[in-house]
């Protein structure tokens, strides 16, 4: 099918898709009181326009993704124990050479005594998806974090935390993974305070470390003080936004330190019972593969809207800007300058309920690169089409 029928086809199928409600989970507590599972399948149908996400010469193709998973949940008195897995089986029409499947998994015990809440919680991702926006394209990539945490309520307005995360990165492309396989640790100690009674602000210390499994003169040390929110600050509005410093020293004299802004997380409002306003805010130092350079500093916003039209039909805009900013110049086809980088995206969906456990929908997406360095531009257009099964 050609693209331009392609995207004809999908169009007039958008117009019979719609929202996704969870379906009741199996309820398992005639043998395990307490557990319940929720299996789902998902069948999606994408046309990429530029899967390689390159600036010219780009590629098209059609991919079939089948994906299989459950989410298990075991509750045990004020306790918890979660376990989620899904695989993506991806099929592409012509790049059969890209054919692979992705593995995500998430498991999280939760233990709630009176005084003491202990978190720990560990995800795993095997994708092909570009882990970050300076990688593009397709790479196999596996991702592993770690992360326990506990708090301990001295009144019932303070209380005291820690927190510890292991990020574990590794990629199968040797290229990059000379440059970016890595483990990271971040280590810190939190205060709490109750502000209202469903939200806390939240004051936190961290130290942490990166170790790069190729290349030790990239090891780096972190320092970060943060100030978030946790909660709902309404019946309407909530939050997990944080701001702080991050203060990063390199192990080597020669590499390029940053001491500057951070900061992260969510707000979501729901100014009536059909819509959900969200944004997303991040400001983060990452992980660089271009030259010499070892990190750039990313700032983005991203803006979404879940529009409830009626009982089963339910629809989704969203769009997302930022800037890539690199410390070191450097000369790329007869061109010596600091990188700088604009990415955007921007897209639209609709689902559509036929049943509690049966649903439709098609999406689509346009996302893109301007760089001052012309070879990292791209422009790429997906459209999908998808029917979701969950129990």
């Amino acid at each position: 099918m050609t693209p331009s029928r392609l995207t004809v086809a999908l169009g007039l199928l958008v117009l019979f898709l719609g929202p996704v409600r969870p379906a009741a989970a199996l309820d398992l507590g005639e043998w395990l009181p307490g557990l319940k599972l929720s299996p789902f399948f998902t069948e999606r149908v994408d046309y990429e326009s530029n899967v390689f996400q390159v600036p010219s010469h780009s590629q098209g193709d059609v991919v079939f993704k089948t994906i299989p998973g459950f989410v298990a949940d075991y509750t045990f008195g004020p306790h918890s124990l979660s376990v989620g897995y899904r695989a993506e089986v991806l099929k592409w029409i012509e790049l059969s050479s890209q054919d692979t499947v992705h593995h995500i998994g998430v498991t999280q015990l939760r233990l709630d005594f009176p005084r003491l809440l202990f978190n720990l919680r560990d995800d795993f991702a095997r994708t092909s998806d570009p882990p970050n926006t300076e990688l593009t394209g397709r790479l196999l990539s596996n991702t592993n974090v770690l992360s326990p945490e506990a708090e301990y309520r001295l009144t019932s307005r303070f209380s005291v935390g820690a927190n510890h995360s292991w990020t574990h990165v590794s990629f199968d492309d040797q290229a990059v993974a000379v440059a970016l396989d890595r483990d990271e640790h971040l280590i810190g100690a939190s205060v709490f305070w109750k502000v209202l009674p469903k939200t806390d602000l939240r004051l936190n210390y961290n130290y942490g470390f990166k170790q790069f499994r190729s290349q030790s003169d990239r090891d780096v040390t972190r320092q970060q003080l943060l100030v978030a929110v946790r909660g709902d600050l309404t019946a309407k509005l909530s939050s997990t936004f944080r701001i702080g410093i991050e203060r990063r020293e390199p192990d080597s004299s020669f590499q390029s330190g940053y001491t500057g802004l951070i900061m992260g997380g969510d707000w979501t409002y729901r100014p009536t019972e059909r819509t959900i306003l969200t944004l997303a805010t991040d400001r983060s130092v990452q992980e660089s593969s271009f030259g010499n350079v070892p990190f750039y500093v990313t700032t983005s916003g991203a803006f979404g809207v879940q529009q409830q039209l009626w009982r089963k039909l339910t629809a989704n805009l969203r769009a997302t800007i930022g800037k890539s900013d690199y410390p070191n110049k450097q000369t790329l086809n007869g061109q010596t300058d600091w990188r700088s980088d604009i990415f955007f995206a921007y897209g639209a969906g609709l689902d559509y309920e036929i049943q509690p456990w049966l649903s439709v929908g098609g999406e689509y997406a346009h996302t893109g690169r301007l760089s001052n360095f012309n070879a990292f531009d791209f422009q790429d257009d997906k459209f999908t089409a998808k029917i979701s099964l969950q129990f």
